[in-house]
């Protein structure tokens, strides 16, 4: 009788440990499994953009820590930067549109995107002038020359399909590249008659140009645009499947945190921008923030991208996509 009590408590000993283990109480980072992520140091660029409040909450929260990571972000200029530097190696992970990453594999560059950053809303992508500008209308921005961050990124890919839908030329509009820290005197001085702008620096160009809205680049076919993303190598997804898997664990939290607290993302923008107070952290226009990972997102932009005849032809980014 003794033999078989000890035979059915270790079988009960060994079904209590197992359960135990299911349920994560080895000690492993939270969502993954025992091995953890291949890497736990992680460099990941980022635009001085609002909708990169995800990278600094999942990191204030802690959860790039639950997942056994730790993030380092790097502030990147621009996004041909975040791809060329993605695919160097110096960064492993960056913060990105979804124009630049889909051009760069639609000519065989091999990138994966693995989570959707945000969507677009009205009044956040506009085109402004300075205050004494004779320009008041879209049509008045036939045979001008625009400033954009990015004259072959979003920006100029948005301005072009709204100036097609005023009625405008968009042919004989000039855009030139003009970074937002000089993009101000360059209205004043007349070096281009009118810029792109979003927040902070819209409200900045308001408060010191008295800049005025002369277009909006989202409405109609680009009404809650996907306009960013996070992007790393095919090699680096292929050989680092937890780690990317703990990431995007990590920045699905955070996405939801800030797609539901407008407060924690103005709290943490300040943190990253560049001369944006809290106060003007509370007032600026901020898009929508996506905690998904949809292909059909990708898909969106790139078929808009063949419509505005940026890629040749149709584009799949089933490959694009993890």
């Amino acid at each position: 009788m003794s033999t078989l009590r000890h035979r059915v408590a270790t079988i009960a000993l060994a079904f209590l440990t197992l359960s135990v283990a299911a349920c994560g109480g080895s000690g492993a980072p939270e969502g993954n499994d025992a091995r953890g992520p291949e890497r736990t140091d992680l460099r990941v660029g980022v635009l001085p953009t609002w909708d990169a409040a995800a990278v600094y909450l999942a990191v204030d929260r802690g959860y790039f820590k639950a997942e056994g990571l730790t993030v380092t972000p790097v502030v990147l200029a621009n996004a041909e930067e975040a791809v060329s530097r993605n695919l160097s190696g110096a960064i492993d992970i960056a913060h990105d549109g979804y124009v630049t990453p889909i051009l760069a594999a639609s000519k065989g560059l091999r990138l994966r995107i693995i989570v959707d950053s945000a969507r677009a809303k009205r009044g956040m992508y506009v085109i402004v002038t300075p205050n004494a500008s004779a320009i008041h209308a879209p049509k008045d921005l036939a045979g001008t020359t625009i400033g954009m961050t990015n004259s072959k990124g979003l920006p100029a890919l948005l301005t072009r399909a709204a100036l097609r839908s005023s009625g405008v030329d968009a042919a004989g509009v000039r855009f030139v590249d003009v970074t937002y820290p000089t993009m101000g005197a360059a209205l004043q001085n007349g070096s281009v008659d009118a810029s792109f702008a979003t927040d902070p620096f819209l409200s900045r160009f308001r408060q010191t140009l008295g800049a005025r809205v002369v277009l909006d680049t989202i409405g109609g076919r680009t009404d809650d645009f996907p306009i960013g993303c996070y992007h790393t190598t095919e090699r680096f997804a292929k050989q680092n499947p937890r780690t990317v898997a703990a990431f995007q664990r990590a920045m699905a939290r955070a996405q939801q945190l800030a797609k539901r607290d407008r407060h924690a993302v103005t709290r943490i923008l300040p943190s990253y921008i560049s001369g944006l107070t809290p106060q003007g952290a509370d007032t600026i226009t901020i898009g929508e923030f996506s905690p998904s990972n949809d292909k059909s997102l990708a898909q969106r932009v790139a078929d808009f991208m063949t419509q505005q005849h940026v890629l040749p032809g149709h584009f799949d980014v089933a490959g694009l996509v993890a």
